[in-house]
């Protein structure tokens, strides 16, 4: 099962802690909106290719 995870924002060591459980024994990716100039089209593209996301406010 691969797993993405997405951040709007950075994350703190409790979000870091969940993502790691959730994380394990998965194929995990992730991707970072609070960075400048996200792409879109990527994260389109790798909405589609999990087949779990989680989002981190």
């Amino acid at each position: 099962m691969k797993i993405l995870q997405v951040y709007r924002s950075e994350p703190n060591d409790d979000v870091k802690t969940l993502v790691e459980i959730l994380n394990r024994d998965r194929e995990a990716d992730e991707f970072k909106l609070y960075e400048d100039n996200p792409d879109y089209s990527v994260l389109v593209e790798k909405i589609f290719a999990a087949d779990k996301t989680v989002c981190w406010w």
